[in-house]
C-alpha cells in the first residue's frame, strides 16, 4: 500500500522523499531495490530513505513493541527529517503508512504543514458481538474504552492539534477526530485498486449448482470466521451452499472442530495458507464474497472483489461500510450475533436464488473499482495538498 501510495503520487508529479522502516523482512516490496513503474515525470522519482528502527525493543510482546520500538523509530524519523528539512524545506510532511490516531507522530513537531492518513482507529466492537471473542473480549473491552477515551490522550490531542489535514479511512474514526476538535477531516478509503487489476467483465455467476461462497482473510477473532461457518451451515439447510475459506492465523484453534465438521458434510472447502495465485483465482470462481468482520479499519478482501466484479454480503459499518454500497453488497446491519448469522444467512439464500441480481451487483461492484482506484486516489491527495498549501 505505500509503495503504490509514492509511486502513484510520483506518477502525479510530486517529489517525494519517503521516510521507510525496512524492520519487517517478509515484506513484499523492498523500495530500495524494487524497479519503479513507468511513467514518473523527470525529477519526480521518489527518494528512499532508510531509516533503521532501534534494536532493543525486539524482544519485547507486541502491544509494548508498537508502543515502544515504533516510537523510537518515529523519535529517528523526525530526526531524519529536521536534518533534510534544514538543508531543503519541504511544502508537505504526510504521515502515510503505520499511522496511528492513538499513537500519534513525531512528524507532526516538523514544523511545516502536516497531512495524516487515511488513517483508522475510530473502530469499537459492539456488545452485541461479545461472544465472537471467546479468547479475547477483555483485551477488546479494553481496546474499546481507549477509543472513548480518546479525549484524554496527549498523543492524539497533538496529533489534532499540530495536523493541516486528516484523512479518516472510515466514518468512525471521523467522527472521532471531530470529537478531538479536528475541523478538517476529510473520508479516504484505506486502499485502492490499480487499473491494471480491473476485469472487463465481472465473474461469471453460476447457472447450476450451489452458491459458490468465498471467504478470504486472517482468522482472528475479529474476523468473526466463526460467524461466518454458523451462517452456512443455516442457509445449507434450505439451499444449496458451499464455502471456501482461505487464510490461517492464531484463532484457528477456535474454529478449528466447526471448520472440520462443515467440511466432512461437504459444506466448508477449507484450503488454509494458500499463495496470491491462487487467492486472485478463488476470487475468479467464486459467487459471493462473504466478509462479516466485526471491527474493520477497511477490508482487502472486499478492495479485490470489486476489481473481480464479485458481489458481496457484508455487516454495514465501518471500513466494509464505507467500502461497499448497497449496488453490490448486501449489507446487514450490525446487531447481535444470532441476529447477525440469520440475516446473513437469508442474504445468501436470496442471492443464490437470483441469478440475475448477482450478475448486475458484479457490474456496480466494477464501477464501484473503477471510482477507487490509485490514479484517482493519488489525484485526490494533491488536490488536498494543494489546499493546505494555500491554506498555510
Amino acid at each position: 500500500m505505500s509503495w503504490r501510495w509514492v509511486t502513484h503520487l510520483a506518477k502525479a508529479g510530486v517529489q517525494i522523499t519517503a521516510l521507510i522502516n525496512r524492520a519487517d523482512p517478509t515484506a513484499t516490496i523492498d523500495p530500495r531495490t524494487a524497479l519503479l513503474p513507468p511513467g514518473i515525470p523527470d525529477g519526480c522519482a521518489p527518494v528512499f530513505v532508510d531509516v533503521a528502527p532501534p534494536i532493543w525493543s525486539r524482544r519485547l510482546p507486541i502491544v509494548a513493541y508498537t508502543a515502544l520500538d515504533y516510537q523510537g523509530w518515529q523519535r529517528r524519523a523526525l530526526a531524519e527529517a529536521r536534518s533534510r528539512h534544514a538543508e531543503e524545506p519541504v511544502d508537505i510532511v504526510h504521515h502515510l503508512s503505520w499511522a496511528s490516531v492513538h499513537h500519534g507522530t513525531q512528524l507532526v513537531r516538523l514544523g511545516a504543514p502536516f497531512i495524516l492518513g487515511p488513517v483508522g482507529g475510530g473502530t469499537t466492537s459492539a456488545e452485541g458481538y461479545r461472544d465472537c471473542f471467546e479468547d479475547s473480549w477483555r483485551y477488546e473491552r479494553l481496546r474499546n474504552l481507549l477509543v472513548r477515551s480518546i479525549a484524554w490522550n496527549p498523543m492524539a490531542r497533538r496529533l489534532v492539534r499540530g495536523s493541516a489535514l486528516l484523512v479518516a479511512s472510515n466514518p468512525e474514526t471521523k467522527v472521532l477526530l471531530e470529537r478531538l476538535g479536528s475541523e478538517e477531516v476529510e473520508l479516504m478509503l484505506d486502499d485502492g485498486v490499480d487499473p491494471d487489476e480491473l476485469r472487463t467483465e465481472p465473474v461469471q455467476q453460476s447457472a447450476s449448482g450451489p452458491l459458490r461462497i468465498l471467504w478470504v482473510g486472517r482468522i482472528m477473532e475479529r474476523k468473526a470466521l466463526g460467524m461466518a461457518l454458523e451462517a452456512v451451515a443455516r442457509a445449507a439447510q434450505t439451499t444449496p451452499v458451499t464455502m471456501t475459506v482461505i487464510g490461517d492465523g492464531e484463532h484457528r484453534f477456535v474454529v478449528a472442530d466447526r471448520l472440520a465438521e462443515l467440511g466432512a458434510e461437504g459444506v466448508i472447502d477449507d484450503r488454509g495458507w494458500v499463495d496470491q495465485a491462487a487467492v486472485d483465482d478463488a476470487y475468479s470462481h467464486h459467487d459471493v464474497l462473504l466478509f462479516n468482520s466485526v471491527r474493520d479499519n477497511g477490508s482487502a478482501p472486499l478492495h479485490a472483489a470489486s476489481t473481480h466484479g464479485l458481489p458481496a454480503v457484508v455487516i454495514a459499518h465501518q471500513g466494509p461500510g464505507a467500502i461497499t454500497s448497497e449496488d453490490w453488497a448486501v449489507r446487514v446491519p450490525p446487531s447481535t450475533t444470532s441476529e447477525t448469522i440469520d440475516e446473513l444467512a437469508r442474504a445468501l439464500v436470496e442471492l443464490a436464488g437470483d441469478r440475475d441480481r448477482r450478475t448486475s451487483m458484479g457490474w456496480a461492484a466494477l464501477e464501484a473499482a473503477k471510482r477507487n482506484t490509485w490514479p484517482e486516489r493519488a489525484a485526490t491527495m494533491v488536490r488536498w495538498y494543494r489546499e493546505v498549501i494555500e491554506r498555510t
